[in-house]
């Protein structure tokens, strides 16, 4: 069985490692963390940092996880990807076995698909995109690379989600809508209407609609 590094230590962490050891595919080598106080699953071992990971590399091992989530940006991610990428590690899909996915749906390298997901016939996922726990995305969306698809969002049929943009919990896209790149959607949010590049939309209570930050 081939060997994994697992690139950061926090929850999304946890989530990816606990998916690895459902898929039984990959052999935990352990973490890569940059601050040595950071909390990490003792179970495993923490090997080096970023900068072991040329060494780690030619030592064997060739295929890693990211496991740092969106944190207000996907500029990390996409940093880190690229830096994986130039080395020459393969980073794989990491869908839970609880997820649904169609067979003619096309996931991109690295992406995550958490827990109880369903991923529709005709869907297009980019690469290093999270699609997390409950989330659903219907036939045929098509969603950009290193965006961010939160717990319980649905996107309805023939949506289209842009470079790099973050999609709240519990949001909805209506069917046919374009949000463009590096957005963010807030949590529980229904967007009716296209969204620009670089908006910034939250949920009103006071009129129960959408409005930008």
């Amino acid at each position: 069985m081939e060997q994994i590094l697992v690139l950061g230590s926090g929850g999304h962490a946890a989530s990816l490692i606990d998916i690895l050891e459902r898929e039984n595919k990959y052999k935990i080598a352990g973490y890569i963390v940059n601050d040595i106080g950071e909390e990490y699953n003792s179970e495993y071992p923490v090997i080096g940092s970023d900068e072991n990971l040329s060494s780690l590399y030619k030592s064997g091992i060739r295929n890693a996880v990211i496991g740092i989530g969106y944190l207000g940006n996907s500029v990390l991610r996409e940093k880190l990807y690229n830096r994986l990428k130039k080395i020459g590690f393969y980073l794989p899909v990491a869908c839970d076995p609880s997820a649904i996915v169609s067979r003619r749906a096309d996931i991109g390298e690295g992406t995550f698909i958490g827990k109880g997901a369903i991923v529709n016939a005709g869907v297009t996922i980019g690469r290093m995109c999270i699609i997390n726990t409950g989330a659903i995305v219907e036939h045929d969306c098509q969603i950009e690379d290193f965006s961010h698809i939160s717990v319980g969002t649905v996107l309805c049929g023939g949506v289209h989600i842009g470079k790099a943009s973050f999609v709240g919990a519990n949001a909805t896209v209506i069917q046919m809508r374009t949000v463009g790149q590096r957005c963010i959607i807030g949590a529980g949010t229904v967007i009716r209407n296209n969204v620009e590049d670089d908006s910034m939309i939250h949920y009103s209570k006071q009129n129960a609609t959408w409005g930008g930050v």
